[in-house]
């Protein structure tokens, strides 16, 4: 006994099984913040039990560009992102995870405008049509996909390390399923016959049966080669930190 009072019971270092590294039980938040072919995004991890963790976050994506195609000036941007939640399982005590996963509000899309110049011809499947010069043609299309969608990727890394270290440096790789892409087009304005000077052979495409139909083949057409992107690839890397 000291001369203070009892002395307080010390736990020696010895007593611990050779290897083995004291957790922070606190350390149960984690957040990462990642870039891959999905765009930049983050992620907020909560630690449920010692083999899983519930994680949520989002990524988001956009690129522009103009083209010309089948004789129209094309606008169009494309955009990747939305929400996901995801559950972690780490079956091998290691950073090894299978995660399936949920996306929701998904803004995966396509939008274009499109604006055919007076006089220029453009080709709808077995039709061509010609721009009137008093009522141009132009319009718009779309393609979408289904706004909650279930997917699955595996990676390593973390985000919540048990061992108590901070940081983490994430992988991961995937797909979520969208469904059967659905492309949209509209046109205004009128065309021509390509055998007839104007404005002789001219009316507004909505009172155009050929045009309708040769449209209406191409939307068919293009929906068919849609088919192949019913799966959207994930991919990124990131860093994170536990609290």
């Amino acid at each position: 006994m000291d001369a203070d009072g009892p002395s307080e019971p010390k736990v020696l270092a010895a007593s611990l099984p050779s290897g083995a590294v004291p957790t922070r039980s606190s350390r149960r938040i984690g957040v990462a913040a990642q870039v891959g072919i999905n765009g930049i995004g983050g992620d907020v991890a909560l630690a449920v039990a010692p083999h899983f963790n519930v994680r949520l976050g989002g990524r988001f994506f956009k690129y522009s560009s103009s083209f010309q195609e089948e004789g129209a000036n094309i606008d169009a941007r494309l955009r990747l992102g939305g929400g996901r939640a995801l559950l972690d399982w780490f079956p091998f005590h290691n950073g090894f995870h299978v995660s399936p996963m949920v996306v929701f509000v998904d803004q995966t899309d396509v939008r274009a405008t499109v604006i055919v110049p007076p006089g220029q011809t453009i080709s709808l499947d077995s039709g061509d049509y010609v721009s009137s010069q008093a009522d141009p043609l132009h319009g718009s299309a779309s393609i979408g996909v289904w706004k909650t969608s279930p997917g699955l990727t595996i990676g390593y890394g973390n985000i919540v390390p048990r061992s108590g270290k901070h940081f983490s440096f994430p992988v991961e790789a995937g797909f979520f399923y969208v469904g059967q892409p659905t492309l949209k087009v509209d046109f205004s304005g009128s065309a021509c016959d390509p055998l007839l000077p104007q404005p002789l052979g001219c009316q507004p495409v909505q009172d155009d049966a050929g045009f309708q139909r040769d449209l209406a083949a191409f939307i068919r057409r293009n929906n068919n080669n849609l088919s192949y992107a019913s799966f959207i690839p994930v991919l990124s890397f990131g860093v994170g930190y536990s609290f």
